[in-house]
């Protein structure tokens, strides 16, 4: 399962970017604090040398696992050497045994791409994720034959949440290459985990009893459902200066 995402989607939609990259490394609970030494060397490293072309959103998950999100405009940008420019100005050497003993630290690790669907998330004006580091992800598998059925389900909700006046959003993305199974994740924001909850039962009152029928309109179409708990790391996150 893969899990992010911690972008802010205070600005215009159009100016977002919809497809990520998402590397997620399953670290040792007993390595976690050697990696995330070596996490933040890297990211001094990028910044000491002024890495250009790359950047990535670091999340943390409650279960172990570190994910790096990176934005890519397609699927050539790939097959890009990424970390190219940092192995010439450190050394390949020194960059390999820095590396190296990341990959200590957890015994797998995988990439996927995913989607933002625009479409489906719910941004109403004004709303803003910055500054809210803490993530509550749903996971909503199904079967590829229910795609159609799943996506109008999606937009249901919205309609619903639009309507109704809601005023904290939420971000739906769709698995893409790389995923065992088809799912819409839909990221909520907030402070904490307290702050997510208080604003789901202010939704649920504005709702009111149409919600019932709405989500399970939904519900009644997953194969199987997830919720996960996640930190945005700006510590451990990289963006390439744009001078």
């Amino acid at each position: 399962m893969t899990v992010l995402f911690a972008f802010n989607l205070g600005s215009a939609q159009d100016e977002q970017p919809t497809m990520f990259s998402v590397h997620t490394d399953n670290v040792k609970f007993d390595m976690m604090q050697k990696y995330e030494q070596l996490a933040k060397q890297l990211k001094e490293n990028c910044e000491k040398y002024d890495i250009k072309d790359i950047n990535w959103t670091a999340i943390t998950v409650e279960d172990g696992r570190y994910v790096y999100v990176t934005p890519i405009k397609n699927m050539a940008d790939l097959d890009k050497n990424s970390m190219g420019d940092l192995a010439k100005k450190m050394g390949e050497e020194n960059m390999g045994k820095m590396f190296d003993e990341m990959n200590e630290c957890y015994d797998s690790h995988s990439d996927a791409i995913v989607h933002l669907s625009t479409e489906l998330s719910y941004i109403p004006e004004g709303y803003s994720t910055k500054g809210q580091n803490h993530r509550e992800y749903h996971f909503l598998y199904y079967a590829p034959k229910n795609a159609k059925e799943m996506n109008v389900a999606m937009a249901k909700i919205k309609e619903m949440f639009k309507t109704k006046g809601v005023k904290n959003g939420y971000e739906v993305y769709h698995s893409g290459f790389g995923s065992e199974e088809s799912y819409y994740m839909v990221a909520i924001a907030g402070d904490d985990d307290l702050a997510i909850a208080q604003e789901g039962k202010e939704n649920d009152k504005l709702l009111g009893d149409e919600k019932d029928a709405t989500f399970y309109n939904l519900i009644k179409l997953t194969t199987k459902y997830d919720q996960v708990e996640a930190t945005v790391r700006p510590d451990l996150s990289y963006y390439a200066s744009e001078e």
